[in-house]
């Protein structure tokens, strides 16, 4: 699983990945335990979705009904409510089915997978998110007369299952015609990124406890420099989930926070950290991101970065 496309999965839940990844463990060998798996994963990802959007359930909702309501209240288009509702169902028949799942469907659903690990990253975790090229895991020595004795057939009953999955959707979308729900006026789903602000009056007195200096604001950035220390910048992002950018020299040459994997982010907004050359042309601004949910936690995050600045002397 080296080489997963999955992995991006893993820097929003480690829970949906390791569910993605068994899913392509199983995908060619075990169809049908693929499918259960992936039946999992559309689950925990709309009980994350009921989590972002703040939507709680007065009694306990089945799969379907939480599908229904996100459909009913916008927050997922039709694209997003076929492929939940494919996982669903095809992951249920999984479960009772005696006879083996076509091979086809599980690979259906490795697709289906990435397409909402993609959609969530987009909407929830960060606008500038760049989804990698979706490929399937390969596998040698397949035998691809025995895959066309079945595909005929496979065909008819994944036509038959998508047919169920549209007239499902035609009548909630009668449905919403004749009830529609009675909400507060929303920022749709796909405009949300656009309409996103840096979180700066929530944390800004945090960084100042901490001797950080507030030193500018862009759309997508706030700017704060540790004392006066050259490199001491830090960036408030504007992210779902909040998010600071350290300098790639804490990372890299100090190995500060090396107790974690950590991917660098790259944007035109850090403006004070370095543009790496690659293949003779200056790409954009990098650093290492860190999230976090509280002030506290914050907080604890920019005394191990003031401590390591002021331990390190560097020049101011």
């Amino acid at each position: 699983m080296k080489n997963s496309i999955y992995h991006f999965i893993g820097d929003f839940s480690s829970q949906l990945e390791e569910l993605a990844l068994r899913v392509e463990a199983l995908l060619w060998d075990q169809p049908q335990a693929a499918m259960t798996q992936a039946r999992l994963f559309g689950e925990l990802l709309v009980n994350m979705i009921f989590e972002q959007e703040n939507m709680s359930e007065v009694y306990p909702l089945k799969l379907v009904e939480k599908i229904n309501r996100l459909y009913r209240h916008d927050v997922i288009q039709d694209d997003i409510y076929k492929k939940l509702e494919f996982l669903r169902k095809n992951g249920n028949i999984a479960s009772h089915k005696v006879l083996e799942m076509d091979q086809e469907v599980a690979k259906e659903a490795h697709r289906a997978i990435f397409d909402l690990g993609v959609w969530y990253s987009e909407v929830y975790v960060s606008h500038t998110f760049s989804a990698p090229r979706y490929e399937l895991p390969s596998k040698q020595n397949q035998d691809l007369d025995v895959m066309k004795q079945w595909m005929d057939a496979y065909i008819k009953e994944t036509q038959a299952r998508i047919s169920e999955i549209e007239e499902q959707l035609s009548q909630l979308k009668e449905e919403k015609k004749q009830h529609p729900v009675v909400k507060e006026k929303r920022i749709s789903t796909q405009n949300r990124a656009k309409n996103r602000i840096v979180p700066l009056e929530r944390f800004q007195s945090t960084f100042e406890n901490a001797n950080f200096i507030y030193r500018n604001l862009s759309k997508k950035a706030a700017e704060f420099q540790f004392e006066n220390f050259k490199t001491g910048y830090v960036y408030l992002l504007d992210n779902v989930t909040p998010t600071i950018v350290i300098h790639p020299w804490l990372v890299e040459q100090t190995k500060l926070f090396g107790e974690v994997e950590i991917k660098p982010t790259r944007s035109t907004a850090l403006r004070k950290f370095p543009r790496p050359d690659e293949d003779g042309q200056l790409k954009s601004n990098y650093g290492y991101p860190f999230t976090f949910q509280t002030k506290g936690e914050l907080e604890v995050l920019l005394q191990r970065i003031a401590e390591e600045y002021e331990s390190k002397y560097i020049i101011k």
